[in-house]
Protein backbone atom coordinates (compact mmCIF):
# COMPACT_ATOMS: atom_id res chain seq x y z
CA UNK A 1 0.00 0.00 0.00
CA UNK A 2 2.74 2.36 0.87
CA UNK A 3 4.48 1.88 -2.99
CA UNK A 4 0.89 2.59 -4.42
CA UNK A 5 0.76 5.31 -2.58
CA UNK A 6 4.34 6.76 -3.47
CA UNK A 7 3.47 6.11 -7.42
CA UNK A 8 0.04 7.78 -7.19
CA UNK A 9 1.30 10.37 -5.26
CA UNK A 10 4.39 11.14 -7.93
CA UNK A 11 2.06 10.55 -10.84
CA UNK A 12 -0.44 13.47 -9.02
CA UNK A 13 2.86 15.86 -9.23
CA UNK A 14 3.72 15.14 -12.34
CA UNK A 15 0.53 15.60 -13.43
CA UNK A 16 -0.08 19.07 -11.62
CA UNK A 17 3.34 20.13 -13.57
CA UNK A 18 2.68 19.43 -17.03
CA UNK A 19 -0.53 21.53 -16.37
CA UNK A 20 0.95 24.14 -15.17
CA UNK A 21 3.56 24.22 -17.87
CA UNK A 22 0.55 23.86 -20.45
CA UNK A 23 -1.15 26.99 -19.28
CA UNK A 24 1.98 29.00 -18.66
CA UNK A 25 1.99 27.58 -22.64
CA UNK A 26 -1.52 28.82 -23.27
CA UNK A 27 -0.83 32.32 -21.81
CA UNK A 28 2.62 33.10 -23.97
CA UNK A 29 1.01 32.31 -27.00
CA UNK A 30 -1.88 34.59 -26.39
CA UNK A 31 0.05 37.49 -25.18
CA UNK A 32 2.37 37.09 -28.45
CA UNK A 33 -0.90 36.70 -30.91
CA UNK A 34 -1.85 40.45 -31.36
CA UNK A 35 -4.90 40.64 -33.66
CA UNK A 36 -3.39 42.18 -36.89
CA UNK A 37 -5.19 43.02 -40.22
CA UNK A 38 -3.10 43.16 -43.54
CA UNK A 39 -3.86 46.41 -43.38
CA UNK A 40 -2.64 47.44 -40.54
CA UNK A 41 -1.52 51.43 -40.11
CA UNK A 42 -2.59 52.05 -43.95
CA UNK A 43 -4.29 55.58 -44.11
CA UNK A 44 -7.22 55.93 -46.25
CA UNK A 45 -10.27 58.15 -47.11
CA UNK A 46 -13.68 57.12 -45.52
CA UNK A 47 -15.68 59.21 -48.04
CA UNK A 48 -14.01 56.81 -51.02
CA UNK A 49 -15.55 53.87 -49.50
CA UNK A 50 -18.84 52.58 -51.50
CA UNK A 51 -21.30 55.42 -51.56
CA UNK A 52 -20.42 57.45 -48.83
CA UNK A 53 -19.60 60.20 -50.64
CA UNK A 54 -23.18 60.24 -52.42
CA UNK A 55 -25.05 63.59 -51.12
CA UNK A 56 -28.20 64.31 -50.19
CA UNK A 57 -29.01 67.46 -49.94
CA UNK A 58 -32.35 70.19 -50.25
CA UNK A 59 -32.12 73.39 -51.68
CA UNK A 60 -31.38 75.85 -49.94
CA UNK A 61 -29.88 79.60 -49.99
CA UNK A 62 -27.60 78.41 -46.80
CA UNK A 63 -24.94 76.22 -46.68
CA UNK A 64 -25.44 72.53 -45.81
CA UNK A 65 -22.12 71.06 -44.07
CA UNK A 66 -20.34 67.57 -45.04
CA UNK A 67 -16.90 66.48 -43.14
CA UNK A 68 -14.38 64.38 -44.69
CA UNK A 69 -10.79 63.40 -43.67
CA UNK A 70 -8.54 60.67 -43.10
CA UNK A 71 -8.74 57.42 -41.16
CA UNK A 72 -5.95 54.88 -39.49
CA UNK A 73 -6.52 51.25 -40.67
CA UNK A 74 -6.47 48.01 -38.58
CA UNK A 75 -6.99 47.00 -34.78
CA UNK A 76 -4.67 49.46 -33.54
CA UNK A 77 -4.26 53.48 -33.65
CA UNK A 78 -1.62 55.70 -34.83
CA UNK A 79 1.20 56.15 -32.59
CA UNK A 80 2.06 59.51 -33.27
CA UNK A 81 0.43 62.61 -35.55
CA UNK A 82 -0.14 62.33 -38.90
CA UNK A 83 -0.38 64.94 -41.22
CA UNK A 84 -3.01 64.33 -44.21
CA UNK A 85 -3.27 66.64 -47.36
CA UNK A 86 -6.03 67.02 -49.48
CA UNK A 87 -6.65 68.13 -53.17
CA UNK A 88 -10.12 69.27 -55.48
CA UNK A 89 -8.99 67.17 -58.90
CA UNK A 90 -11.66 68.05 -61.39
CA UNK A 91 -9.88 66.58 -63.72
CA UNK A 92 -10.99 63.31 -62.57
CA UNK A 93 -14.59 64.01 -63.73
CA UNK A 94 -14.07 63.44 -67.83
CA UNK A 95 -12.73 59.73 -66.64
CA UNK A 96 -15.75 58.92 -64.43
CA UNK A 97 -18.12 60.03 -67.04
CA UNK A 98 -16.68 57.97 -69.89
CA UNK A 99 -16.45 55.04 -66.98
CA UNK A 100 -20.43 55.06 -65.70
CA UNK A 101 -21.87 56.77 -68.98
CA UNK A 102 -24.31 53.34 -69.47
CA UNK A 103 -25.96 55.16 -66.65
CA UNK A 104 -27.09 57.85 -68.59
CA UNK A 105 -25.42 60.32 -66.43
CA UNK A 106 -23.11 63.78 -67.40
CA UNK A 107 -21.58 65.20 -64.28
CA UNK A 108 -20.59 68.47 -64.36
CA UNK A 109 -18.09 69.62 -61.61
CA UNK A 110 -19.46 71.78 -58.53
CA UNK A 111 -18.95 75.53 -59.11
CA UNK A 112 -16.29 77.19 -56.92
CA UNK A 113 -18.93 80.11 -55.94
CA UNK A 114 -20.97 77.04 -54.74
CA UNK A 115 -18.90 75.45 -52.36
CA UNK A 116 -15.84 75.69 -49.51
CA UNK A 117 -13.19 73.57 -47.89
CA UNK A 118 -12.82 74.94 -44.24
CA UNK A 119 -9.00 72.96 -45.00
CA UNK A 120 -6.89 70.83 -47.32
CA UNK A 121 -5.04 69.50 -44.54
CA UNK A 122 -5.57 67.99 -41.14
CA UNK A 123 -3.99 65.80 -38.31
CA UNK A 124 -4.74 62.52 -37.30
CA UNK A 125 -3.57 62.45 -34.07
CA UNK A 126 -1.51 60.07 -31.63
CA UNK A 127 -3.79 57.89 -30.61
CA UNK A 128 -7.00 57.78 -32.60
CA UNK A 129 -8.19 56.44 -35.88
CA UNK A 130 -10.07 59.23 -37.17
CA UNK A 131 -8.33 63.05 -38.05
CA UNK A 132 -9.80 66.22 -37.29
CA UNK A 133 -12.48 66.65 -39.48
CA UNK A 134 -12.60 68.88 -42.28
CA UNK A 135 -15.82 70.76 -43.64
CA UNK A 136 -17.35 70.87 -47.14
CA UNK A 137 -19.57 73.44 -47.41
CA UNK A 138 -22.51 73.47 -50.39
CA UNK A 139 -24.77 75.88 -51.09
CA UNK A 140 -26.89 74.17 -53.47
CA UNK A 141 -29.48 77.67 -54.29
CA UNK A 142 -26.04 78.53 -56.59
CA UNK A 143 -26.36 75.08 -58.32
CA UNK A 144 -28.81 74.30 -61.12
CA UNK A 145 -32.08 71.96 -61.01
CA UNK A 146 -31.89 68.48 -62.89
CA UNK A 147 -28.14 68.77 -63.59
CA UNK A 148 -25.68 66.40 -62.35
CA UNK A 149 -22.38 67.41 -60.48
CA UNK A 150 -19.13 65.81 -58.76
CA UNK A 151 -16.26 66.98 -56.67
CA UNK A 152 -13.70 64.98 -56.49
CA UNK A 153 -11.50 65.17 -53.24
CA UNK A 154 -8.21 62.91 -53.06
CA UNK A 155 -6.23 62.34 -50.18
CA UNK A 156 -3.08 62.75 -51.69
CA UNK A 157 -0.26 62.50 -49.11
CA UNK A 158 0.34 61.32 -45.48
CA UNK A 159 3.33 62.38 -43.27
CA UNK A 160 3.33 58.47 -41.96
CA UNK A 161 2.60 55.57 -42.90
CA UNK A 162 1.33 54.14 -46.20
CA UNK A 163 -1.30 55.67 -47.96
CA UNK A 164 -4.36 53.39 -49.09
CA UNK A 165 -4.77 54.45 -52.79
CA UNK A 166 -7.50 52.36 -53.15
CA UNK A 167 -9.41 54.47 -50.72
CA UNK A 168 -7.51 58.12 -51.48
CA UNK A 169 -10.43 59.40 -53.79
CA UNK A 170 -13.83 60.60 -52.51
CA UNK A 171 -16.15 61.51 -55.43
CA UNK A 172 -18.52 63.90 -54.02
CA UNK A 173 -22.12 63.19 -55.82
CA UNK A 174 -25.01 65.18 -56.17
CA UNK A 175 -27.74 63.20 -58.31
CA UNK A 176 -30.91 65.27 -57.39
CA UNK A 177 -31.63 68.11 -55.17
CA UNK A 178 -34.91 67.97 -52.78
CA UNK A 179 -36.69 70.82 -52.26
CA UNK A 180 -38.66 71.70 -49.13
CA UNK A 181 -42.43 72.86 -49.53
CA UNK A 182 -45.15 74.07 -47.60
CA UNK A 183 -49.04 73.74 -48.53
CA UNK A 184 -50.48 76.64 -47.61
CA UNK A 185 -53.77 76.30 -49.46
CA UNK A 186 -55.99 76.45 -46.60
CA UNK A 187 -54.94 80.13 -46.25
CA UNK A 188 -56.63 81.20 -49.76
CA UNK A 189 -60.26 82.17 -50.42
CA UNK A 190 -61.39 79.82 -52.82
CA UNK A 191 -63.65 80.57 -55.79
CA UNK A 192 -64.89 79.22 -59.43
CA UNK A 193 -67.32 79.87 -62.29
CA UNK A 194 -69.03 76.61 -62.56
CA UNK A 195 -70.05 73.92 -59.98
CA UNK A 196 -72.94 71.89 -61.14
CA UNK A 197 -73.71 70.25 -56.99
CA UNK A 198 -76.52 73.12 -56.57
CA UNK A 199 -78.73 71.56 -59.12
CA UNK A 200 -77.96 67.83 -58.99
CA UNK A 201 -77.08 67.70 -55.28
CA UNK A 202 -73.50 67.83 -53.29
CA UNK A 203 -72.94 64.14 -53.08
CA UNK A 204 -69.26 65.24 -52.14
CA UNK A 205 -68.52 66.44 -55.29
CA UNK A 206 -68.55 70.00 -55.38
CA UNK A 207 -66.54 72.44 -56.71
CA UNK A 208 -65.57 72.79 -52.70
CA UNK A 209 -63.67 69.18 -53.13
CA UNK A 210 -61.17 70.59 -55.16
CA UNK A 211 -59.53 72.32 -52.02
CA UNK A 212 -61.22 70.35 -48.99
CA UNK A 213 -57.75 68.51 -48.40
CA UNK A 214 -59.65 65.01 -48.92
CA UNK A 215 -58.24 62.99 -51.20
CA UNK A 216 -61.19 60.71 -51.73
CA UNK A 217 -63.51 63.34 -52.49
CA UNK A 218 -63.52 65.10 -56.16
CA UNK A 219 -65.10 68.01 -58.13
CA UNK A 220 -67.32 66.88 -60.79
CA UNK A 221 -68.73 68.68 -63.79
CA UNK A 222 -71.36 66.99 -65.67
CA UNK A 223 -70.65 69.20 -68.51
CA UNK A 224 -67.69 70.16 -69.40
CA UNK A 225 -66.57 74.35 -70.14
CA UNK A 226 -63.55 75.20 -71.97
CA UNK A 227 -63.76 78.83 -70.30
CA UNK A 228 -64.01 77.02 -66.89
CA UNK A 229 -61.80 78.53 -64.15
CA UNK A 230 -60.88 77.63 -59.96
CA UNK A 231 -58.91 80.16 -58.18
CA UNK A 232 -57.85 81.05 -55.03
CA UNK A 233 -57.30 84.38 -53.27
CA UNK A 234 -54.92 85.40 -50.84
CA UNK A 235 -55.39 88.53 -48.24
CA UNK A 236 -52.00 89.78 -49.08
CA UNK A 237 -49.41 88.92 -52.56
CA UNK A 238 -47.80 85.52 -51.99
CA UNK A 239 -45.19 83.81 -53.86
CA UNK A 240 -46.29 80.11 -55.02
CA UNK A 241 -43.33 77.83 -56.15
CA UNK A 242 -45.40 74.84 -57.23
CA UNK A 243 -49.19 72.80 -56.93
CA UNK A 244 -50.40 70.00 -57.24
CA UNK A 245 -52.91 68.23 -59.21
CA UNK A 246 -54.78 64.93 -58.34
CA UNK A 247 -56.63 62.82 -60.56
CA UNK A 248 -60.38 61.80 -59.97
CA UNK A 249 -60.90 57.76 -58.49
CA UNK A 250 -62.32 56.65 -62.27
CA UNK A 251 -62.87 57.88 -65.40
CA UNK A 252 -59.60 59.14 -66.61
CA UNK A 253 -61.58 61.11 -69.87
CA UNK A 254 -62.78 62.91 -67.21
CA UNK A 255 -59.40 64.28 -66.40
CA UNK A 256 -57.58 67.81 -66.76
CA UNK A 257 -55.47 67.53 -70.20
CA UNK A 258 -54.71 71.17 -70.67
CA UNK A 259 -54.37 73.74 -68.39
CA UNK A 260 -52.95 77.66 -67.85
CA UNK A 261 -51.58 78.00 -64.07
CA UNK A 262 -51.36 81.99 -63.61
CA UNK A 263 -51.04 84.83 -60.94
CA UNK A 264 -52.58 87.85 -60.53
CA UNK A 265 -52.70 91.26 -58.02
CA UNK A 266 -55.54 93.00 -59.38
CA UNK A 267 -58.08 89.82 -60.64
CA UNK A 268 -57.59 91.90 -64.75
CA UNK A 269 -54.26 91.50 -65.80
CA UNK A 270 -52.84 87.98 -65.22
CA UNK A 271 -49.45 86.55 -65.56
CA UNK A 272 -49.51 82.77 -66.87
CA UNK A 273 -46.78 80.98 -64.45
CA UNK A 274 -47.34 77.50 -65.69
CA UNK A 275 -48.63 75.65 -69.16
CA UNK A 276 -49.59 72.29 -69.82
CA UNK A 277 -50.64 70.35 -73.05
CA UNK A 278 -51.99 66.96 -72.84
CA UNK A 279 -51.07 66.32 -69.67
CA UNK A 280 -52.08 62.43 -68.28
CA UNK A 281 -52.50 60.90 -65.41
CA UNK A 282 -51.27 57.06 -65.16
CA UNK A 283 -53.32 56.26 -62.03
CA UNK A 284 -56.65 56.84 -60.32
CA UNK A 285 -56.26 59.65 -57.01
CA UNK A 286 -52.47 59.87 -58.87
CA UNK A 287 -51.10 63.34 -57.63
CA UNK A 288 -48.26 65.06 -59.77
CA UNK A 289 -46.12 67.50 -58.46
CA UNK A 290 -45.98 71.03 -61.21
CA UNK A 291 -42.58 72.73 -60.24
CA UNK A 292 -43.05 76.90 -61.21
CA UNK A 293 -39.91 79.68 -61.97
CA UNK A 294 -42.41 81.77 -60.13
CA UNK A 295 -40.64 83.81 -58.16
CA UNK A 296 -43.39 86.82 -57.70
CA UNK A 297 -45.57 87.45 -55.23
CA UNK A 298 -49.46 87.60 -56.19
CA UNK A 299 -52.63 88.23 -54.35
CA UNK A 300 -54.98 85.62 -56.67
CA UNK A 301 -53.99 82.10 -58.77
CA UNK A 302 -55.82 80.46 -61.29
CA UNK A 303 -56.16 77.58 -62.84
CA UNK A 304 -57.71 78.25 -66.28
CA UNK A 305 -58.50 74.20 -67.36
CA UNK A 306 -58.87 74.60 -71.33
CA UNK A 307 -59.34 70.72 -71.77
CA UNK A 308 -60.64 67.62 -70.16
CA UNK A 309 -58.92 64.28 -71.24
CA UNK A 310 -62.00 63.61 -73.51
CA UNK A 311 -60.67 66.22 -75.65
CA UNK A 312 -63.60 68.85 -74.39
CA UNK A 313 -66.70 67.14 -74.40
CA UNK A 314 -68.47 65.06 -71.87
CA UNK A 315 -67.86 65.29 -67.75
CA UNK A 316 -64.68 66.91 -65.64
CA UNK A 317 -63.63 65.82 -62.75
CA UNK A 318 -60.88 66.38 -60.47
CA UNK A 319 -59.91 65.28 -56.93
CA UNK A 320 -57.43 68.10 -55.22
CA UNK A 321 -55.76 71.47 -56.47
CA UNK A 322 -52.97 72.40 -54.22
CA UNK A 323 -50.37 75.28 -54.09
CA UNK A 324 -47.56 75.12 -52.57
CA UNK A 325 -44.32 77.30 -51.17
CA UNK A 326 -40.72 76.29 -51.36
CA UNK A 327 -38.53 77.28 -48.50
Amino acid sequence: MTTLYMYLKKGLTIFLILGVLICVFIASCVKDNKLYSPEEGNIYMPQAYADKANLSLFVLDTPQVITLGAAYSGFNSASTNIQADFEVDTSLIAAYNTEYEYLGYHYYAIPDSAYDLSALTTTLKAGTTTSDPISLSITTSKLLLGRHYLLPIRLKSVSLGKLDTSLSIAYFKIDTLSIRSKDITSSATFSFNYDDAPSYGDAGESASHLVDSNYTTKYLLFTYHPDMYVQLRYSQPTVINAYTLTSGGDAPERDPRDWTFEGSNDGTSWTVLDTRTYQSFANRTETIQFNTSNTTAYSIYRLNITSNNNGGSGLFQCAEWRLLQFY
